[in-house]
């Protein structure tokens, strides 16, 4: 069974690395930081499927 975060969690860590919420976009949320493409983030009942915690820890970590 596939683990979750709560979408609160993920908000704090991509804002602390400079991303901003630009858009709600059912059941997306949209992520924008200038000169990097947009993330796109699923979110069902307040909560994100542990692979994209993983895919966007990965591009943070690409970014330092």
């Amino acid at each position: 069974m596939a683990g979750y975060a709560d979408f609160e969690e993920v908000l704090d860590l991509l804002e602390s690395h400079g991303w901003k919420l630009k858009k709600i976009w059912s059941p997306y949320r949209v992520f924008v930081k200038e000169s990097q493409l947009p993330i796109l983030i699923p979110v069902h009942n307040g909560k994100v499927d542990i692979e994209y915690v993983e895919k966007i820890t990965k591009i943070l970590e690409d970014q330092e």
